[in-house]
């Protein structure tokens, strides 16, 4: 059983784990006085990576809640850089940057809430080596269909004009790349999951977990999460 307590209350909720049910869970507008008794999933922290749980877990049928302490996005995600480029070492790497932009492109089109913005990326490359590294990356791209070109110094201009390209041996263009807007994602990634039947309550901080048999508790506090929820 998980058990929420919510502080300055002299009551308490309490919300257990269930077996899934073929009726379908409280849609979007789920207020705090709404908090359900039961539900499979309790995602604790309104981040990316807690609201991302929260949509792929509804998406596969169970019935998820999400807790959040303070607001959406309120604790690190806000000021994350998010910098997203699939050209990476290792293959596990690319497939799920991949994944992410593609995930990007579908909320987008699927909620209206702005969170990509592709400006593209580029390496720059100011010895042989790094060059080299540049190059074996384009080239693992290649075989994940990641469209990307190493460009001459004289080349790189036509990308970034502000770039000093005097000790510039070359870059790596990668077009299709390009920054994630961290508020934009959770407001995307929270309303999809609410039009699939999640719940998400803010102002809901979690201090306490009892524990009987946990069958769903996710925890997603990120840099707070030894401050709870």
């Amino acid at each position: 059983m998980l058990a929420l307590r919510r502080p300055f209350a002299a009551t308490s909720r309490r919300l257990a784990a269930r077996r899934l049910s073929s009726a379908p869970p409280a849609g979007a507008g789920a207020t705090a006085t709404d908090l359900p008794s039961r539900a499979d999933v309790v995602v604790v922290g309104g981040g990316s990576i807690g609201a991302s749980v929260l949509y792929h877990l509804q998406q596969l049928g169970l019935d998820a809640v999400l807790l959040e302490r303070d607001l959406l996005t309120s604790g690190t995600t806000w000021h994350s850089a998010g910098m997203l480029w699939r050209l990476r070492p290792s293959d596990a790497d690319i497939e799920l940057h991949a994944y992410s932009r593609s995930q990007l492109l579908a909320l987008e089109e699927q909620t209206g809430e702005a969170c990509w913005d592709q400006n593209g990326g580029l390496f720059i490359a100011c010895n042989a080596e790094r060059l080299a590294e540049y190059e074996r990356l384009a080239e693992t791209g290649r075989y994940f269909g990641v469209e990307s070109a190493v460009l001459a110094p004289s080349e790189i201009e036509s990308v970034h004009p502000l770039v000093a390209t005097g000790d510039v041996y070359a870059a790596l263009h990668s077009p299709g790349d390009g920054t994630i807007d961290p508020t934009g994602v959770v407001n995307a990634y929270a309303k999809a999951a609410r039009a699939l039947g999640a719940r998400v309550f803010e102002h809901e901080a979690v201090v306490g977990v009892e524990t009987e048999r946990t069958e769903g508790l996710v925890g997603a506090g990120g840099g707070g999460a030894s401050r709870g929820g």
